[in-house]
Parts: structure tokens; C-alpha cells; sequence
């Protein structure tokens, strides 16, 4: 199990206990300590836990000439996901960047040129979010305002195609 796989795990984890703990009108300090304290042994089972077992769809990103194909992706609300970023650029390095912290979208990874990178993601929220490439040439245009960026969809279950 690779180590941004656990991390991922990890950041999953604490952030739904988050989410529980915001979502709680009125949160007493024995509520808070009850989640504390179960949260060392959910990191210890989500760590323990094997990648192949849980991230079972895959996603094949391309990143090249100023474009994501595709450059629409659509997630299944609660389901682990992994995507598999491939630069096909030779010379020119790329990122995939998707500032959705709040739900559990929170991407910033550079992809070399002729490189690869796999992102584990579990979407938490439906709705839909921008990515993009946030690099840029001294003296020219961003990849974004080139054109580099997509569309990410999270969909609840019902709306799956089978």
C-alpha cells in the first residue's frame, strides 16, 4: 500500500469526522471527546485497509497540448475513485488542480512531462467543480486561460448510469 494511499485514507477519515462534528447543532464537550477518541482507531483500520479493495474504478486522465480528455469527469457521490493523470506532453509539465476542500475534492498535484500521478479521491458531496492547470510560461497566458480545464460532476447513486 503506497504511502499517498494511506494519506488519502487518512484525509477521508478526518474529514467526515469533521463534517459529523460541524454538522452537530450543538456539539457538547463530551461529544467532541467521544470523537477524538475514536478517531485514532478509524485511522489505524482506514490505514490498514488495501487499496485494490476499496478503489476499484479507475480513471484515465490525459494531460496535453493545453487540454484534459476528458475534460468532463462524473463521480459517484461516496465512491472511492482513482484518477490516473498521464502527461503525454514531452517538454511541457502540467497539475491538476481542484480546490474543493469542502468536498473532499481538495487536488493540487504536478504531473512532469512524460509523467504520471494517481490521485485517490472519495466524493462527498454532489455538484459540480472546476479543474484546471494552474501553470504558466513566464510572459504568457496560464495553461487555464489556454484552456486547460474540465468539468468534475459527483452524482448521487440513483442518477448512475448502469
Amino acid at each position: 500500500m503506497t504511502g499517498q494511499y494511506k494519506l488519502s485514507v487518512i484525509k477521508t477519515v478526518i474529514h467526515k469526522t469533521l463534517l459529523l462534528l460541524k454538522r452537530m447543532k450543538r456539539a457538547s464537550f463530551s461529544s467532541i471527546l467521544l470523537a477524538c477518541s475514536v478517531l485514532p482507531g478509524l485511522l489505524l483500520s482506514a490505514s490498514s485497509l488495501h487499496a485494490e479493495a476499496v478503489y476499484t474504478k479507475t480513471i484515465e486522465v490525459t494531460l496535453g497540448d493545453y487540454r484534459y480528455m476528458p475534460d468532463n469527469i462524473q463521480l459517484i457521490i461516496n465512491q472511492p475513485v482513482v484518477l490516473h493523470l498521464v502527461n503525454v506532453d514531452s517538454y511541457t509539465p502540467h497539475n491538476f488542480t481542484l480546490p474543493d476542500a469542502s468536498d473532499g475534492l481538495d487536488v493540487d498535484v504536478d504531473i512532469p512531462a512524460g509523467g504520471s500521478v494517481d490521485v485517490y479521491l472519495m466524493p462527498l458531496v454532489t455538484g459540480s467543480h472546476t479543474f484546471y492547470c494552474s501553470k504558466q510560461f513566464l510572459f504568457m497566458d496560464s495553461h487555464r486561460e489556454k484552456g486547460m480545464q474540465g468539468i468534475l460532476t459527483v452524482i448521487p447513486h440513483n442518477q448512475a448510469e448502469q
